[in-house]
């Protein structure tokens, strides 16, 4: 064979076949794992973000020998009452590094979150929000997780503290299972009022933040529900009937804001398992109860939690919802491990 012969010879077609389908193979293979990798390293981070929660939470209990409110009632000039929606993340801000920002925060006036469901602010209370506007316009990255792609970026929270199980703010005779969480939403939870132990105490959990979008998503967003429910077994039933196709209409800004209280900005409840298949809904109005916000999180498989003791988990999709009821009561005297 001439030099000429031997130099111009190429790839046959079936080499490039068995190279393309080598590599496509390695692709293959490799990708889920570069994947799991990444998706690994914002689990982590996620779980960094609830830690550092967790140390301010516990800074906040030094200082003040209690968990911070949810709720709290003012007298205003003309003598009449009007309550403050101001979230646990606001209270926290001193111990999050934040100490300047909370001192620009005017406590001692009312607050209403701008984008409640059905019943938006009124013009007084629009020029409430005005003085802190400023401030509940301003993003933090630790209130949000590295693997929730949904919007809301800017102002949004991902981290939600823990009211019990029920669809209710307290314990009454017709509401035996709410109001049983760290963060009841009104009153004080000091860490002698947890007989079931901080360690067996869910203090916050991730859910994903809303879509934004019409109509709702039945993994972000909350249906809007009607009727009155006064248990957790309640709750499940009435959002199940919420979310039926014909029943469009929602909440779909929910965890747009770290600044107000309420189960569609910061808290949840502990009426489903983490992840769980029933859609969450909404009552709507100013009240931050009577909605359902479960624990959601963008990991495989579960949830991230922060224990009221400081720890955090991973807690499984698949735990039972005994258990993970028993979890979110800071008195029910459930045996949990």
């Amino acid at each position: 064979m001439s030099p000429r012969a031997i130099g111009s010879r190429g790839f046959t077609l079936i080499e490039v076949l068995v190279c393309v389908g080598i590599l496509s193979l390695l692709m293959a293979l490799l990708l889920p794992a570069v994947q799991a990798s990444r998706e690994a390293a914002r689990r982590i981070k996620c779980q960094n973000n609830l830690h550092q929660i967790g140390l301010s939470l516990h800074s906040y209990v030094s200082s003040h020998a209690c968990f911070p409110p949810t709720i709290t009632t003012f007298r205003l000039p003309n003598g009449s009452f009007y309550t403050g929606l101001y979230s646990l993340h606001s209270r926290l801000l001193p111990q999050l590094d934040q100490q300047p920002l909370y001192d620009a925060i005017n406590f001692q006036t009312g607050t209403w979150p701008i984008d409640t469901f059905l019943v938006p602010p009124s013009n007084v209370e629009l020029e409430m929000n005005s003085v802190n506007a400023t401030i509940y316009h301003t993003g933090f990255n630790s209130f949000l997780c590295p693997s929730d792609r949904g919007p809301f970026s800017d102002t949004g929270n991902n981290y939600r503290g823990d009211t019990g199980v029920g669809p209710m703010g307290s314990t009454w005779a017709e509401t035996p299972d709410s109001g049983n969480g760290l963060f009841p939403e009104g009153g004080l939870i000091r860490p002698s009022g947890v007989p079931d132990g901080l360690s067996l105490t869910v203090a916050f959990s991730e859910r994903l933040r809303g879509s934004g979008l019409q109509p709702p998503d039945a993994e972000r967003d909350m249906f809007r529900r009607s009727g009155v429910v006064y248990t957790a077994d309640q709750l499940l039933k009435a959002c199940r009937i919420a979310a039926r196709p014909w029943n469009t209409p929602g909440f779909s800004e929910s965890g747009r804001w770290w600044f107000w209280t309420g189960r569609e900005r910061t808290l949840f409840n502990q009426a489903q398992v983490p992840n769980g298949s029933i859609p969450d809904c909404t009552y709507g109005g100013m009240t931050p109860m009577i909605d359902m916000a479960t624990a959601r999180s963008s990991h495989p498989g579960g949830v991230n939690v922060l224990m009221g003791d400081g720890s955090c988990r991973f807690v499984l999709q698949t735990i039972s919802q005994h258990t993970w009821r028993g979890l979110g009561t800071r008195n029910g005297g459930e045996l949990v491990d």
